[in-house]
């Protein structure tokens, strides 16, 4: 967030008199939400790109014939993809 405050400051010129002006200066806050994005970022960005293990798993099961998932589960996994990502 940033924030711009308005603060009266005298000013003098060249003549040696004084002037109202506006000084500005800026801050910037980094709320705790974002310190929980920024952290949370960093660890999915060590999370590998392919879990192996489950890749393998998946594998093993298809080439046994013994994955089989529904139509159902199938529907319901794109519907609640949908509103995910439609969310985020």
């Amino acid at each position: 967030m940033r924030e711009i405050e308005g603060k009266k400051s005298a000013k003098v010129d060249t003549s040696g008199r004084k002037t109202g002006g506006l000084k500005r200066t800026d801050s910037v806050t980094i709320t705790a939400h974002s310190e929980e994005a920024k952290k949370a970022r960093a660890l999915y960005d060590k999370l590998p790109e392919i879990r192996k293990d489950l890749v393998d798993e998946l594998k093993g099961k298809v080439e046994s014939g013994e994955y089989d998932v529904s139509s159902k589960e199938v529907a319901d996994k794109i519907i609640h993809r949908a509103v995910v990502d439609k969310s985020v």
